[in-house]
């Protein structure tokens, strides 16, 4: 798909497309939506990935052609031409701040309202940043209603004259953001939403239960590595480290002095991520930079990997320690992203983090493609295509709340002539 597309039609209305755009690897799930909580997969497009680092653009022309050239296969594969994604960020940059807010309501029936919410949110947003910093997200975490805490939930249709709530605010380098989204635009499409990519890839790994009794998710991709932790439902603490899977092919490049798609190749099919976990040490042939064909072994290959995914964990322990809460995480680690495959990871994470951890595989789909995106490599994706869901059931749900907000204020003062009837009678 050389250059750009002209008098592209909309993407019809039912139709999602989420846009991984990795440092390794460039991902597009096609996606079209049955009803609110149906969804089938219509095509997959993937291209390598070149011009980015550790997750931030380094060079806006290959990653350009990376994203076309994934866009394109989507396209061929779901016979759908593209025209808006959702788009996942990540990467070491981002930051989450822990924050306060309050606004007073000022309907007449002190019923608080979808927009006082909005109002409590965009009044989070006003706080000092650095210049080359924007905020991304901001995430409630909890609601305090004239003094009364402990609220999770939505507050609307609640009672109260004082509205306030701890947030986190998910911030992250202006230009990092610029640069992505230029970038994306530039293949003649338009970004529907940005969202942080362990957000998205917990909308497709995580069920509901694990993020209410406590969970932490650590998405191993190629430049990068993002941890999340959720509890009550919510995102509590993220974090990105700037190590991941291409730094674990690196290290077998230089230890045994081999190519890139070499060292990726043996790490797919021979890797593990602990020495103890292989059975059966066998030598393994590679081949040379110079194509000279050379011996290692398994056990050689593991240690390689092992000291670089140690690292991973360790760091990622250290991130789950900020979030404050990594002794209520009663639903243990979840891991995912292509880094997660490597075999004996989990084994390693358990041993490392001091609990119990399982691989996130891709779920909440209903039809299409199913099985083709059932791998930890396609969390962001699909996770993105999930999280662009509720974001249209939830405006859905918003406009339905306008169009009978009178009909629901006629039912709220005849309930209070009912409270004042009662009251009359005493």
């Amino acid at each position: 798909m050389a250059g750009k597309r002209k008098n592209k039609k909309k993407t019809e209305d039912d139709i999602i497309v989420g846009l991984d755009v990795g440092t390794t690897k460039i991902c597009v799930i096609v996606a079209r939506v049955k009803d609110e909580s149906n969804i089938d997969i219509l095509g997959i497009g993937k291209a390598p990935s070149f011009g980015l680092h550790r997750g931030i653009v380094v060079n806006p022309t290959k990653t350009s052609e990376s994203i076309r050239e994934a866009i394109s296969e989507a396209e061929m594969k779901s016979g759908i031409e593209i025209s808006s994604v959702s788009v996942g960020i990540a990467g070491h940059y981002i930051r989450c701040i822990q924050s306060n807010s309050a606004i007073g309501i000022n309907n007449s029936d002190r019923v608080i309202q979808e927009q006082d919410v909005q109002r409590l949110i965009e009044q989070a947003k006003i706080i000092k940043l650095p210049s080359d910093t924007t905020i991304i997200d901001v995430i409630p975490q909890e609601y305090i209603i004239d003094g009364k805490d402990g609220i999770f939930e939505t507050p609307v249709g609640m009672f109260g004259t004082r509205l306030e709530a701890k947030v986190n605010i998910i911030t992250g380098l202006v230009s990092s953001i610029d640069d992505l989204s230029k970038c994306v635009m530039s293949c003649d499409v338009d970004i529907d939403d940005i969202v942080l990519e362990p957000i998205a890839s917990s909308y497709s790994v995580l069920d509901e239960t694990e993020k209410k009794v406590g969970v932490a998710m650590i998405d191993i991709g190629g430049g990068t590595s993002d941890i999340a932790v959720f509890k009550k439902g919510v995102l509590k603490y993220t974090a990105g480290i700037g190590i991941a899977g291409n730094l674990v092919t690196n290290d077998i490049v230089e230890a045994l002095g081999i190519s890139d798609e070499e060292a990726e190749r043996i790490k797919r099919e021979y890797g593990y991520a602990t020495v103890s976990e292989i059975l059966n040490d066998e030598e393994i042939m590679v081949q040379s930079i110079r194509d000279i064909p050379k011996k290692t072994s398994k056990s050689i290959l593991a240690r390689i990997i092992q000291a670089r995914m140690q690292d991973i964990f360790e760091l990622s322990a250290i991130e789950i320690q900020n979030s404050q809460i990594s002794k209520e995480l009663h639903a243990g680690v979840v891991i995912t992203g292509g880094g997660s495959l490597v075999k004996g990871t989990k084994e390693l994470a358990e041993k490392i983090l001091g609990m119990d951890v399982n691989l996130g595989i891709p779920t909440g789909l209903t039809g299409g493609l199913i099985r083709e995106v059932e791998n930890p490599i396609f969390a962001t994706g699909v996770g993105l295509v999930l999280h662009r869901l509720k974001t249209m059931n939830d405006k859905n749900k918003m406009t339905e709340f306008r169009n009978t907000r009178r009909n629901k204020e006629l039912t709220m003062k005849g309930i209070f002539n009912k409270v004042k009837a009662w009251f009359d009678e005493l």
